[in-house]
């Protein structure tokens, strides 16, 4: 049975230009176009993200889609927002858990923290690795003053 995350996948690659397609055919929302805008991730979130998935070093906002929606008894609209993140992982533990993984946590890690905003969800667009060291640089974090 599909998610709602994959029906709305399935349903931007047909109706929105920006949309892309992964490696899996499913597309993925796209962040540029004139939706793309800069955000923060606020600090209570992360800090949640950060202790309950400790192999998550950072979090980064990569932006935000705005979706417009209508009462169907009101027809008032109602905006969406879908934001996108980047995470950044550390050397040792690195991913223990796929994309869709990592959003429906950090979804569900929103609503506990911000249980009143229920109009606000999170795609992860991709997952950062720090470059692996070489053998020069581990020789003087051991030898080096």
């Amino acid at each position: 049975m599909e998610n709602e995350d994959d029906i709305y996948n399935t349903i931007s690659a047909f109706t929105d230009p920006y949309a892309r397609r992964s490696t899996s055919g499913i597309a993925e929302p796209s962040f540029d176009g004139p939706y793309h805008k800069e955000i923060d991730i606020p600090e209570t979130l992360k800090d949640v993200i950060l202790k309950l998935c400790p192999e998550i070093i950072d979090v980064k906002s990569n932006g935000y889609r705005e979706t417009v929606m209508y009462d169907p008894m009101t027809f008032d609209p109602i905006k969406k927002y879908l934001v996108g993140v980047d995470l950044l992982f550390d050397e040792r533990n690195g991913m223990k858990k796929s994309k869709n993984e990592y959003g429906n946590l950090f979804n569900d890690y929103f609503k506990m923290t911000y249980s009143d905003l229920d109009f606000v969800t999170f795609h992860v667009r991709s997952f950062i690795f720090p470059p692996e060291k070489s053998n020069e640089d581990k020789f003087f974090e051991l030898f080096g003053k």
